[in-house]
């Protein structure tokens, strides 16, 4: 256990100092920062009130571009440039790869995150926020988020080039927001479903200030589900 722990450290680490030795980090957290700001901008004059479940639901989408561009070369990169063969012959189990490369990821997120918390401050000083609400939209956004990180370092895994890994990762995305806006159209049944099964819908569910065991498990459901398609591709790689 002590083993496969520094594994995932060590992965985590390295990964660490890819994205601040390389202008990469930077650029996308100032894009992320800017891209934020022009909307939360946007819906504080337009709404004129201390209300930010407006920027909550465009952070879902602002997510959907983000994110598979912090994920594209996270394993993509290693089977181009031949150091996962390099990897697979190390004594470091396969679950270590992706828990270090995943660990990577959401650290990096939750610092994009965390520094979005200028906002409720701000806020907070104009006028009367309900802090509640506000932790409670967070909660949701690291959980939507770690659940898009899983599904992006699935899509990183399935080829060896980054531009391929990206778009294969903002497409399932994609597809996902999707059905969420065409759930209106499926019969009642189907909307059931749909509902139970659209990490969107879960979501919105979080943002009115209410966390229920259901939507946390459904996010941890999902991230453990990708991790394990992640898990199988590179151990078949791993053997092939």
């Amino acid at each position: 256990m002590n083993m496969a722990y520094s594994q995932v450290i060590s992965l985590c680490r390295k990964e660490w100092r890819i994205v601040m030795d390389t202008p990469l980090g930077y650029v996308m957290a100032v894009a992320f920062l800017i891209v934020c700001g022009f909307f939360f901008e946007s819906n504080l004059f337009l709404m004129g009130q201390a209300d930010m479940r407006a920027w909550f639901s465009i952070l879902s989408l602002l997510l959907m571009f983000f994110i598979p561009a912090m994920a594209m070369r996270m394993l993509a990169d290693e089977k181009r440039s031949g150091t996962f063969e390099l990897l697979a012959t190390m004594p470091i189990t396969t679950m270590s790869i992706v828990w270090g490369k995943y660990l990577a990821l959401w650290l990096q997120i939750m610092v994009l995150l965390a520094l979005t918390l200028l906002y409720p401050l701000t806020l907070s000083w104009l006028g009367d926020l309900d802090m509640g609400q506000v932790l409670a939209s967070y909660a949701a956004a690291v959980l939507l988020a770690s659940s898009y990180a899983a599904v992006c370092l699935y899509a990183s895994a399935i080829t060896r080039y980054e531009v391929v890994a990206y778009v294969l990762g903002f497409v399932m995305l994609l597809l996902v927001f999707l059905l969420s806006k065409a759930m209106p159209t499926f019969s009642p049944g189907v909307q059931d479903w749909m509902v139970l099964l659209s990490p969107l819908s879960h979501y919105q569910s979080m943002l009115r200030g209410l966390i229920r065991l259901s939507d946390v498990m459904f996010f941890i459901t999902m991230s453990g589900v990708f991790l394990t398609l992640t898990w199988f591709e590179l151990e078949r790689r791993r053997w092939r």
